[in-house]
């Protein structure tokens, strides 16, 4: 899944901060686990923007 939201060379990702201005860090899996933890930040707009553009496919 991870993979999905970061795209090819990470040319998903790199969109998504600069289309909303947000900035995003993607956590390295957890020991055990196939999750990560994704961290948005920025203004309210710019995070509610990275958040739907995030669930995009």
């Amino acid at each position: 899944m991870a993979g999905a939201i970061i795209g090819k060379g990470g040319a998903r990702i790199r969109k998504i901060r600069s289309d909303s201005g947000a900035g995003i860090i993607i956590d390295e899996p957890l020991p055990g686990s196939n999750d990560r933890i994704i961290t948005i930040s920025g203004l309210p707009n710019q995070i509610q923007m990275a958040q739907y553009l995030l669930q995009q496919r």
